[in-house]
């Protein structure tokens, strides 16, 4: 059985370099490896930031101005979790590590029938009839399409922030002062993500709108759940 995830496909470097982290925690590893989480976090991060705002904004072809706001929206996110993973990895124990393992491998996904794995989160049947349904809205409804794509933003945002930052949080027990950074973090992303899309959505015109609609809709792939 298969249900609507989220996806984006996962470079071969940090597929390789989160797969040896996996195997070494689940195998029995006796020391923390901090250097390793931070750096897998890196190319997380940078390659999530594309997939979610700077493919989006290209496959919409937006104005120069346009691309401008996406990269500052981008780069402030990214300095904003960088700061957040350089600080809590080495701070992270053995049992930590493990935990960490584990959750990085309930969110990749093979590509079926591909030799590729995603990154990815399941998403109700709700919100992926909503995506799915935006290209189409935009043919016979393009005003009501606008509204709908920015539902389906914020709600993807709160989505992604919970399955890639929340969570992960939650699982790894933080104490006090990193828990209060990575809090931080999450709400300097969910603020600037926000205002990324009530600012820019209302200006798209009817072809950049179909092209957003379509890009949405092309990351919502059928896959099998994975279980904790």
């Amino acid at each position: 059985m298969t249900i609507p995830h989220v996806a984006f496909r996962s470079s071969d470097t940090l597929h390789q370099k989160t797969d040896g982290f996996i195997r070494r925690m689940q195998g029995g590893a006796t020391r923390p490896e901090p250097q390793e989480i931070e750096a897998i976090m890196s190319i997380f991060i940078d390659e999530a930031l594309t997939a979610f705002l700077t493919r989006a904004a290209e496959a919409a072809q937006l104005s120069p101005g346009m691309m401008k706001v996406v990269r500052m929206t981008t780069q402030t996110i990214n300095k904003t979790t960088h700061l957040v993973v350089s600080r809590s990895a080495k701070k992270l124990d053995l049992q930590q590590n493990r935990a960490a393992a584990d959750y990085m491998d309930l969110v990749r996904q093979p590509a079926p029938g591909e030799d590729f794995w995603y990154v990815a989160f399941p998403v109700d049947e709700e919100m992926a009839a909503l995506g799915k349904s935006l290209p189409g809205l935009c043919e016979e409804n393009p005003e009501k399409a606008r509204k709908e794509l920015v539902r389906y933003l914020l709600a993807l945002t709160d989505q992604a922030i919970d399955w890639y930052f929340e969570r992960p949080m939650a699982l790894l027990q933080f104490g006090p002062v990193l828990r209060k950074l990575a809090s931080m973090g999450v709400e300097t992303t969910r603020k600037a993500s926000r205002s990324l899309i009530n600012n820019l959505v209302p200006k798209l015109n009817a072809e950049q709108l179909k092209a957003s609609a379509e890009f949405q809709a092309s990351q919502l792939i059928p896959l099998t759940p994975r279980s904790s």
